[in-house]
């Protein structure tokens, strides 16, 4: 399976603190999905906005949408971190707080009805597990 990482940040500050750990972690999730083979998806693409000065992206709350496109046999994953809670987050090892909330999104993602017949708990867990983070 296909697996794309984007990320938006909401000021400069955002990008200081968590650009380079985006970036490491791009491989990782590639190979944790590259042998995952799902009927009816071939591409995930990962959305992370994180809030900053500028633009606060999801200030209601920490929030992970889904939207399935059985055409294209994709899905997109946009996960919405505050800017409150990106400020809070732990900077001495960032990747740890990047991959916690990538871990996070798929867990509380909330299908769409056409994406219901997709195993998304399988797929959730492979990314958890690939991250480290199924413990939690």
């Amino acid at each position: 399976m296909e697996v794309s990482l984007s990320c938006r940040m909401g000021g400069p500050e955002a990008g200081a603190a968590w650009l380079a750990s985006i970036v490491q972690l791009r491989p990782k999730l590639k190979s944790a999905l590259a042998d995952l083979s799902v009927n009816g998806l071939g591409t995930i693409d990962i959305e992370l906005w994180i809030g900053g000065s500028i633009t606060d992206y999801g200030p209601e709350g920490f929030s992970s949408t889904a939207r399935y496109y059985a055409k294209k046999e994709s899905l997109l994953l946009a996960i919405s971190v505050p800017k409150t809670v990106a400020a809070a987050s732990p900077q001495e090892r960032p990747e740890h707080t990047v991959e916690d909330w990538l871990a996070d999104g798929f867990r509380s993602a909330q299908l769409p009805r056409s994406a219901q017949k997709l195993p998304f708990a399988l797929i959730a867990e492979t990314v958890c597990s690939s991250l480290g983070t199924s413990r939690q």
